[in-house]
C-alpha cells in the first residue's frame, strides 16, 4: 500500500488527497488550519493540526518510512522550502512540491524536492490544445514528450479496420480505446479487425509530434493560422 504524507492542504494537496484516498492509499495530512483538518480527516489514516516550520514537531508526526511526501503551501515559499529541507534530511526519497513559478521551483529543488508541480502551467498546457483544434477532445501530458489524447476519427479512417487504417505507421500513434458519439464509456480495442465507425472518438498514445501530425489535417480545414499556433505550442513544450 502506498504511504503518503500530504503537508499543506492547498488546492493541489486537497486534489491529491481526493485521488489517493480513492485508490486506497495510506495518508497522513498536516495543516495548521483546524477547519481544513476537520473537513478532510475522514480521508486520512492520521491528521495533525500543526505548523510544520517547527522542526521538532514535524519530525515526530511524519514517519521516515513513507513512500512519498506532497508539499503544498499555495504561494508561500518559505514554509515550503523549510518543509522540503526537513523531508530531505529525514531521508524521504520522493518529495513532490507545488510551486507557482520557475524561480520558486528552482529554490525548492535546491532544498531537496524531487519533483516540482506547476498546477496553473499544467492546466494551461491541457487547455490550449483543446482551444486550438476541435479534433482534440482531451489532452494529457504524462512526460516531456509522451501524451495520451482523445481525438475525433479522421474522415479517411471511417469504415476501416485498425489494421487497414495504418494509424500506427502513418501517424506514430497507438490506439488504446474507442467510444461512439453520445457514449461516455470507452471500449477496449481488442484486435486489428476493429472497425472505426463514423464520428467515433479514439484514445491514442504517442509523442507530441505524432499528435500534431494527426490533427493538422483537420486544422487545415478549419481556421487560418491554427496549424501554426498548435505547432508553436507543441514545440515550446518539447
Amino acid at each position: 500500500m502506498l504511504q503518503v504524507a500530504i503537508i499543506g492542504l492547498g488546492f493541489f494537496g486537497i486534489r491529491m488527497l481526493d485521488e489517493l484516498s480513492e485508490v486506497g492509499s495510506e495518508i497522513i495530512i498536516v495543516d495548521k488550519d483546524a477547519e481544513k483538518i476537520e473537513k478532510y480527516k475522514g480521508k486520512a489514516k492520521a491528521s495533525y493540526i500543526s505548523d510544520v516550520i517547527n522542526k521538532e514537531v514535524f519530525v515526530k508526526i511524519i514517519p521516515p518510512y513513507i513512500d512519498t511526501a506532497i508539499v503544498d503551501f499555495d504561494d508561500k515559499l518559505e514554509p515550503a522550502i523549510l518543509t522540503t529541507h526537513y523531508l530531505k534530511q529525514m531521508g524521504i526519497k520522493n518529495i513532490i512540491v507545488q510551486a507557482k513559478s520557475d524561480t520558486h521551483g528552482e529554490l525548492l529543488q535546491i532544498a531537496g524536492a524531487t519533483q516540482i508541480v506547476y498546477p496553473a502551467m499544467e492546466a494551461a498546457r491541457r487547455i490550449t490544445p483543446l482551444l486550438i483544434s476541435r479534433q482534440l477532445c482531451s489532452y494529457f501530458q504524462l512526460s516531456s514528450d509522451f501524451v495520451i489524447a482523445e481525438v475525433e476519427i479522421l474522415d479517411e479512417l471511417e469504415g476501416k479496420t485498425l489494421l487497414e487504417s495504418g494509424i500506427r505507421n502513418q501517424y506514430g500513434l497507438n490506439v488504446i480505446a474507442c467510444r461512439n458519439p453520445g457514449q461516455t464509456e470507452f471500449i477496449t480495442i481488442s484486435g486489428p479487425d476493429f472497425v472505426f465507425t463514423k464520428d467515433c472518438y479514439i484514445l491514442v498514445a504517442g509523442n507530441k509530434n505524432s499528435i500534431e501530425n494527426y490533427i493538422k489535417k483537420d486544422i487545415k480545414k478549419e481556421r487560418g493560422g491554427t496549424k501554426v499556433l498548435l505547432s508553436r505550442f507543441l514545440k515550446k513544450h518539447k
